[in-house]
């Protein structure tokens, strides 16, 4: 509707998004940020490769600098009129956008990263699953829920 000025976009498999991840996302929103990620910083070292044919050897093209990588989940948070405008012109287009601030970058507005939540993984895995059985596991012992 047009009187929803802040709308998030999440992404079902992330089931275990912790309320104050979205509450940060709504804020930066509404402080005026046109779109908002949750993000982690890396653990682990990343590579960029030249992809090869499955299971082949990949030559390393760089090893981007970890402090400046963020491992981003969702919900994204996005000003309602940025979000309707980089599906107007960048969705058609096929860029590369994996996901909507992706789009809203190829706009050229900003995007801004609050923390994100360790609890925010994605579940699509078996060992996902492992994972979080034992994150609602204890939440049942410690929330009563």
């Amino acid at each position: 509707p047009e009187d929803i000025s802040v709308v998030l976009v999440h992404d079902a498999a992330r089931p275990l998004v912790p309320v104050d991840t979205v509450d940060a996302v709504i804020e930066a929103v509404r402080d005026g940020a046109p779109a908002v990620v949750p993000a982690l910083p890396l653990a682990d070292t990343v590579k960029e490769v030249e992809p090869g044919a499955p299971g082949a050897p990949e030559p390393v093209l760089g090893t981007p600098v970890r402090a400046r990588l963020r491992a981003v989940q969702t919900p994204q948070g996005f000003d309602r009129d940025t979000l309707v405008r980089a599906h107007a012109t960048v969705a058609l287009d096929g860029e590369g956008a994996t996901d909507d601030a992706g789009m809203v970058e190829q706009l050229g507005a900003p995007v801004v990263v609050v923390p994100g939540h360790e609890e925010a993984f994605k579940v699509t895995r078996p060992l996902d699953l492992v994972l979080a059985e034992a994150v609602l596991a204890r939440r049942r012992a410690n929330d009563g829920f």
